[in-house]
């Protein structure tokens, strides 16, 4: 009895290890727990936060094809008042080059001016010889200072555009856009258009690209000039950095 009693033991510690050896094993296969990433939403910009990209993001294209309607009550493009503006249509090449056509009805009839802005120089075709001359700053409407980096348009929309709210998506042309209305300060409308623009306060809707945050469109109402049928300007943008050649008319030079 006493001779098998060592065997026993041996073979109960033999056990005894291979039990824990296997114990062993399986909890190296365990798998580790993992921590759970913490996920950081992306700040939404606020409105006014949305219309200043929108400008920014505007103002660094090289160029684009504007569109201008203007309805309501007439806006003229001399001092005169003799030439009634319908349409604006051009081309802006940064930093400083803009083609236009502008029709303006006077005596009945309709004229179309072509204009040619250049280094701070404005040049147009005479309504009646068509021959080009360049003009004194401030004698007629230049388009080119509606989108003049340091108070045109996309500035006015990174600085001054007030009381902001976003009126949701929609669809233009086929693309999600952002959908914004505010006011935008006559006193500096009247600063960037030589005075055709800001009898008072502007209402302004505003549609911008949602990818590109560029802007497509941007409605202008001047309520203060008439209350039934107020001054509008519906502003069109497309063509975004596309090649445009802007150089001063032959034949007309500037002093």
């Amino acid at each position: 009895m006493h001779r098998y009693f060592p065997r026993t033991l041996l073979l109960f510690a033999a056990i005894c290890l291979l039990l824990a050896a296997c114990d062993m094993g399986n909890a190296a296969v365990l798998p580790t727990a993992v921590p759970t990433p913490t996920i950081v939403p992306t700040p939404t910009p606020t409105p006014a936060e949305l219309s200043a990209q929108v400008g920014q993001a505007t103002q660094a294209s090289s160029s684009f094809h504007f569109d201008i309607a203007l309805s309501g009550k007439p806006v003229f493009a001399d001092s005169s008042e003799l030439f009634a503006i319908s349409s604006i249509v051009g081309d802006l090449k940064r930093p400083d080059g803009v083609l236009a056509t502008l029709k303006a009805s006077s005596g009945g009839g309709v004229n179309e001016i072509k204009s040619v802005s250049l280094a701070g120089k404005q040049y147009i075709t005479n309504p009646i010889t068509l021959a080009w001359q360049c003009l004194p700053p401030g004698n007629v409407f230049d388009p080119a200072t509606l989108f003049d980096p340091s108070k045109g348009f996309e500035y006015l929309l990174q600085q001054q555009y007030r009381d902001v709210a976003l009126l949701g998506s929609e669809e233009l042309a086929g693309k999600p856009h952002y959908h914004l209305r505010g006011t935008l300060p006559g006193q500096a409308l009247r600063e960037i258009s030589g005075g055709v623009l800001g009898t008072g306060d502007f209402k302004a809707d505003l549609w911008a690209d949602a990818a590109t945050k560029r802007i497509s469109r941007l409605v202008l109402v001047d309520s203060a000039t008439d209350a039934a049928s107020p001054t509008t300007w519906t502003i069109n943008f497309s063509d975004y950095d596309k090649a445009v050649d802007v150089r001063a008319p032959p034949g007309a030079p500037c002093t």
